[in-house]
């Protein structure tokens, strides 16, 4: 690891903009604005793009006029510049792309006349802003742990088993923080031969709302919250997950959130 990973990390999944839980939203902001955060993770799937995704093809409902530009102003003035407000020019940014993101590169495989021009990374200038862009099915490391977006813990058609973050271990053979099924879970797995060696996956809750109209009410074990990661000077870390309630959560004694 590098020295500048040292300290609080926030890794903030499946945002699926406009289809996010603003108070879940404004609970990170309230929390990175109160503390010293050395860097920050998008997990993936910043947008939904519900408007170009193959799962709406001639669903006219789901695209509606003007709609990939008007998300693409929305989030430049919801979620990017509230997030520079509160983040030091210091703090570590990190761009995973999803498989949500990754529907630009699809519609672009169908409409190669439009390369160069609809890509949201390119749009945005994310790495202009000072970001570094992970692509989709890579990690970033980040001290002992391997930060996925985790779409690579699913099968076709987003069917993933019923333990991802036991599937994240077995795959890394290591440390693994991963989004992509909304489900908050972890799986510890122990060598018996060299009894150092842990392995723990984790899956985050979503920033996302939990009953998207898509789902038509179906239960589900979606939370929504993100991720705290302390990594020390040894590559070692603690990991918390946040569940956010009513728009508010405490972490060390403290509440945060409630707007």
């Amino acid at each position: 690891m590098t020295k500048s990973q040292e300290g609080l990390w926030i890794c903030a999944y499946d945002l699926h903009y406009p289809k996010m839980h603003k108070p879940t939203w404004n609970a990170l902001l309230d929390f990175i604005s109160k503390n010293k955060i050395a860097g920050f993770i998008f997990g993936g799937d910043q947008f939904d793009n519900e408007e170009i995704s193959h799962h709406t093809d001639g669903q006219w409902l789901y695209r509606q006029v003007r709609s990939y530009k008007s998300n693409q102003e929305g989030f430049e003035r919801d979620i990017l510049s509230p997030l520079a407000e509160v983040l030091t020019k210091t703090a570590k940014r990190i761009w995973i792309i999803g498989n949500h993101d990754r529907f630009c590169y699809d519609f672009i495989e169908r409409n190669p006349q439009l390369q160069g021009v609809i890509e949201r990374e390119e749009a945005l200038q994310i790495a202009q802003r000072g970001w570094e862009i992970v692509p989709l099915g890579h990690a970033y490391r980040l001290g002992k742990l391997n930060v996925i977006h985790g779409e690579v813990l699913t099968g076709f058609g987003n069917q993933g088993p019923a333990y991802p973050s036991r599937k994240a271990v077995e795959l890394y053979a290591g440390n693994v923080l991963a989004g992509h099924t909304h489900s908050p879970q972890q799986y510890t797995k122990i060598s018996p031969v060299v009894v150092s060696n842990k392995w723990q996956g984790t899956i985050a809750p979503i920033l996302g709302a939990t009953n998207p109209t898509y789902l038509r009410n179906r239960p589900t074990a979606w939370l929504c919250g993100f991720v705290i990661v302390e990594v020390r000077d040894d590559g070692n870390f603690n990991l918390y997950s946040v569940i956010v309630n009513n728009g508010t959560f405490s972490f060390s004694g403290k509440v945060y959130g409630g707007k």
